[in-house]
This record gives C-alpha cells, structure tokens and sequence, in this order.
C-alpha cells in the first residue's frame, strides 16, 4: 500500500514526505502486512514498480524547486535517486553552468556543449587561457574547431601558439583549398583563423543565406558556419556584414530557442531580426511571414490565446503565400482545440528560473528597464556595452546560448558568464 500512501502525500502536497515513503518502498523499509499466526517472513525484494515511483515523486519534487527558483535543491532531489545526468541538466536550464559541470565532471556524465563553450569564454577573458582550452578540449568541436579560434583570438601569440602551431599563411592556404573543394564550414573557419574576416563573413553568409532556403536544414549545420563568425570582430567592420551576420544569428537564436522552447526568448529575437532586415533592407531568404509564423507557433502550449491572435492576425496579412496559408489554418486549428478542451501545456523543457531571479536588488524608483522586453528588472540586471541599456541577468544568459552577439546589434558579444 506504500504506493496509495505516496499518491495520498502527492494529492495533499505533501512532496517532501511523498519522497520519504516512496524512498522506503523504494528500499523495503514500508512494514508489511502479516496473518496473526504467521512467523516472520524475509522481506520480498523491491520491484520496479516502487523504483518508479520513487523517480516520478523525485522528479514532481524537483519540479517544484526549479518553479520556486531553487536550482540547487531540484538537482539534489534527483541525485538522490541516482540521475546525475537529469540533475545536471536542471542546474543548466537555471543557468548554473559550474555547478552542471561539476557534477559532470566529478560523476563522469557527458557535458553540456553550450556550457563548456560559456565557461571557455569566461575563462578566456579572464586570461586564464590554460584553463579555457582545458574546457575546450572537452568540447564535441573544441579541438578542430573552438581551439584554433580562441588561439586567432589570444593577443599573445607566442601563448596562442602552443595551442595552434598553424601560421596564418596556413589558414590561407587551407581555407582556399577547402573553397575550391565546396567545404563552405572549412574555409569559413580557416579564414576567421588566418585573419581574413571580410571574406568568412561574405562566404558564410553566402552559404547561410542559401541554407536557409532548403527545407531541412538543422542548428548543427548553421552551427559549423556561426561559431567561426562569432570570433570576428564584427563591431568594427563594414556595415553589411554587420547586418547580414546579425540578421543569421538572431535567425538562428530564433529557431534554436524554438526548438529549445526558450518561450521568453522569441519575441525578443524575432523583433531583433525584424529591426536587422527592415532597417538595413537586407534581401534576407526568408519572409517576414514565416519569422512572424515562428514566434507564434513557438508560444501555442505555453499562451494559447496569444498565438491564436497571431495566427489570426497573419491569416489576414496580404504578404502570406497559399501555401503558409494552409499551415497557418492548420494551426489555428489546433490551437483553438487546445484552447477549447482546456488541454493542460506540456512540462516546459526550457529554461528554469534561475535563483535570486526575482530578488529585489534597489527601489522601485531605481530599477532599469529591459532592453529585450521594456520592463522593469526585477532581480539583477546585465548592463550591456554602451554601459547605459541593461537586460535581466537571466535574460542574458539564455541569449548568450543561442545568440553570441549583443541584443543592442553593435557587433559587440555578450558575455553574461
């Protein structure tokens, strides 16, 4: 009966204690039940059945930390059920990178590639270059790819040797043999390497721009051509590579932090691409319609009725093709179901509120207001390069994920790490 007992605590919300139970059904620790005239009998062993049952009351309980902003906890909760990889995976989702790592680190589980990549960064700029190519190591793509960047990047180039012992000329020489060769990612890279910025972004907004325009193209393959592009320093060249490197990141932020479910990311990274595209006139591959379609089907679970005023509102718009049409209806039809069943959102896969997010940090009267959303910042606030415009501490750090430059479109990164 332990399982009635956990479902009893559950319904009562009573979690820590539903955790308590399932922990000892879990373990054989729950009294059984006897005949009177009966000798003692050997406890039977534990089934799946209550190992189950303590993960699910393990998971509801971590749950319940990450909504109240206790990362920490959340993760506790689910190594004490021997799920590391779950645990560290709740600490990154509330921005805890170090201690995601840790975990990893010390519990040997495979690390997360955006934290590694942040945490590289940090490093870097703390001139603990040692360190960010120890991190970088670590990386699916640190040796061929993210080492040899950061050392075209490191001043010191007899330091920046030692990881990278190619010459400038060399880069040259690769990046135009793998031009030839029609390996777009290879030149792009070699060419950031070697110094050649102009031309990595040309190539790779040039192959960007095309990508954008096959129906199945994934983050990975847009990844392979932006990493690169991330260590120019954009800020200080020409004004269309500006634009057309900034238009490709906030569009692929956008439809990574779609597939991410980052919900508090979509507007702010579709009007980024907007104000990029109408202001620059950029003859960018995809429509304004279809960035529109995006942020709206990307808030259908989580704020039905929002989206559905979207999609009706880009049903009427004269600029949408027959064939989006269709897929516009559709949507609007699924949407109107949920909305009309009552169905219950999905547990959000996304983001977690990080800890101290909604602490006060001044008064009121004080507070400053978001660049990304123009409101006021609850908790603490990131100041960005101009050193007057600030976002929210959190909001930066997930922009950081999905988008390595500043939401102000100067050119300039964002290092919230």
């Amino acid at each position: 009966r332990g399982s009635l007992l956990v479902d009893a605590c559950i319904d009562r919300g009573e979690l820590d204690s539903a955790f308590v139970v399932a922990k000892a059904g879990a373990d054989n620790l729950l009294p059984q039940a006897s005949a009177p005239s009966a000798g003692p009998a050997p406890p039977a062993p534990a089934g799946s059945d209550a190992r189950t049952k303590l993960e699910d009351v393990a998971a509801i309980l971590a749950s319940r930390y990450a909504d109240f902003g206790e990362p920490l906890q959340a993760a506790m909760c689910l190594l004490a059920v021997s799920q590391p990889a779950l645990a560290a995976d709740a600490l990154t989702r509330a921005h805890e990178a170090v201690l995601a790592y840790v975990i990893c680190d010390a519990l040997q589980q495979a690390k997360n590639p955006v934290d590694l990549k942040l945490l590289a960064l940090s490093a870097e700029r703390d001139h603990r270059v040692y360190v960010a190519a120890d991190l970088l190591q670590q990386h699916p793509r640190g040796p061929a790819v993210h080492v040899p960047l950061m050392a075209s990047r490191y001043p010191d180039e007899d330091l920046a040797h030692q990881f990278s012992a190619w010459t400038p000329e060399q880069h040259q020489q690769a990046a135009a043999q793998a031009l030839a060769g029609g390996d777009i990612a290879t030149a792009v890279l070699h060419s950031v390497c070697a110094g050649d910025h102009a031309q990595a972004a040309e190539v790779g907004v040039q192959q960007l721009f095309a990508l954008f325009q096959t129906a199945d193209w994934s983050i990975d393959q847009a990844r392979q051509i932006m990493d690169p592009l991330e260590s120019v320093p954009l800020q200080d060249m020409e004004v269309r590579h500006i634009a057309n490197v900034l238009a490709c990141a906030a569009y692929i932020g956008l439809v990574e932090a779609r597939l991410l479910n980052y919900t508090a990311l979509i507007f702010p990274l579709a009007q980024t691409w907007r104000n990029i595209v109408t202001h620059q006139k950029l003859a960018f591959p995809v429509s304004s319609t279809y960035v529109a379609y995006l942020e709206a089907t990307a808030t259908s679970q989580s704020s039905p009725s929002h989206a559905l005023k979207q999609l009706t509102d880009l049903l009427s718009s004269t600029e949408l093709s027959e064939d989006m049409r269709a897929h516009v209806q559709q949507e609007i039809a699924a949407t109107q179901a949920r909305t009309s069943t009552d169905e219950a959102a999905p547990a959000p896969s996304g983001l977690a509120k990080m800890s101290g997010a909604d602490l006060p940090t001044c008064y009121k009267r004080f507070a400053k207001t978001s660049v990304l959303t123009n409101q006021l910042i609850k908790g603490p606030a990131f100041g960005l390069e101009d050193k007057k415009m600030h976002v929210a501490l959190p909001d930066a750090l997930a922009w950081a994920r999905v988008n390595g430059f500043s939401p102000l479109n100067t050119g300039c990164k964002i290092h919230p790490l």
